[in-house]
């Protein structure tokens, strides 16, 4: 009877139809990270008369204050609810002798959140002036980044925790050289290693050349980076001496600076969305030909339409963009500088149901 039963069951699996093949698993539809800058805590001077007055329309919905745990959890389940993945956190490091600033309040504030777990987080490293990093500080800051690479929520890229640098110049200025980055790189991946860590994904933010005020990517590459992105590029392309501009011409000169990465880098990059950029409120309305260029026109579908653009050159380029599909949006919360995706007393989260279309939509 045994040797019947077995004999059947042989027959059958030789004649039984073929498993289907594994495959692959599809790529993300993205991940959408947006930029925290926390200078909302009444311990800074970034909400001006101007801001508070004349455009108080940008005040979010729970009032300009934020450094408080019920207003952070409610910007993570907003933030979540919205189709965003992670708060980069702006992340700094003062150049005096105390190291503690309310500019990261925020991310202080995150990790106490009891609904972190629905949004993932990074650190953008603002090392520009005031904040400069340089080797008297290495020791003390890999060893904060890396406890804060610990953190079940941080955001990894390749396996590796994603660390961004807001200047590269800065960086490769206060070490001499390339290779003096390189090293203090390799010793940040090997503390990261130590600590049970599969290295480190650093990335810089960069404009692709060739003029003096964009970097050179060579000069990237050999700095040790693993990954290129950008905080905003706000002022690519300004046509004529015409302090307003549309939006739509903002959305152009993004993509084509993202196929300029594509065209000249051989580091991944993770494409960039200035969703908004009108720095009036830090302004001195008195003083006219001091003002930057701004771009009053945005409206939510056109920044729907320019996360589109993103993703769909990310399935343009799959090889030369992230395997996690990482997309970066300026800002969360740059009220001040008219980058804001925070529902607001003026337009409620309408800029928010536009990420979320976008996102939800894949790029179609």
């Amino acid at each position: 009877m045994k040797t019947a039963l077995t004999t059947l069951a042989a027959t059958l699996l030789l004649n039984a139809d073929p498993l289907p093949a594994q495959t692959a698993a599809a790529p993300p539809r993205v991940r959408a990270g947006a930029y925290y800058f926390d200078g909302w805590t009444g311990k800074t001077d970034h909400l001006t008369p101007r801001l508070r007055d004349e455009f108080c329309d940008r005040e979010p919905v729970w009032g300009w204050r934020d450094d408080s745990l019920p207003v952070v959890e409610r910007q993570i389940d907003c933030a979540a609810d919205h189709g965003l993945s992670f708060f980069a956190f702006d992340w700094y490091w003062p150049e005096g002798a105390e190291k503690s600033t309310p500019l990261n309040t925020g991310l202080d504030l995150y990790l106490k959140a009891g609904n972190k777990q629905r949004l993932q987080f990074c650190l953008m490293v603002a090392n520009h002036g005031g904040f400069r990093i340089g080797p008297a500080d290495w020791e003390a800051v890999t060893d904060v980044w890396v406890r804060l690479f610990r953190e079940p929520t941080h955001v990894k890229v390749g396996g590796k925790p994603l660390l961004l640098f807001f200047t590269a110049r800065e960086l490769r200025g206060a070490f001499g050289s390339s290779s003096a980055v390189k090293a203090a790189f390799d010793k940040l991946d090997a503390k990261a290693r130590a600590a049970g860590l599969e290295g480190v994904c650093v990335t810089a933010c960069a404009t692709p050349g060739p003029t003096n005020k964009w970097d050179n990517l060579a000069d990237l590459k050999a700095d040790g980076y693993a990954c290129l992105t950008g905080y905003n590029y706000h002022g690519y392309p300004v046509k004529g001496p015409d302090k307003i501009q549309p939006f739509s011409r903002m959305i152009e000169g993004h993509e084509d600076l993202w196929n300029r990465f594509a065209a000249n880098s051989t580091l991944p990059y993770m494409p960039v969305v200035t969703v908004g950029w009108d720095k009036r409120p830090w302004e001195d309305a008195a003083r006219p030909e001091t003002q930057a260029v701004y771009y009053p026109d945005r409206t939510p579908a056109q920044v729907a339409g320019f996360v589109t653009r993103a993703i769909r050159w990310m399935d343009a380029h799959p090889d030369q963009t992230t395997k996690e599909r990482i997309l970066l949006l300026y800002a969360w919360n740059e009220n001040g500088e008219g980058g804001y995706l925070t529902p607001t007393k003026g337009m409620g989260n309408a800029y928010l149901r536009a990420i979320a279309n976008a996102v939800n939509n894949n790029g179609k």
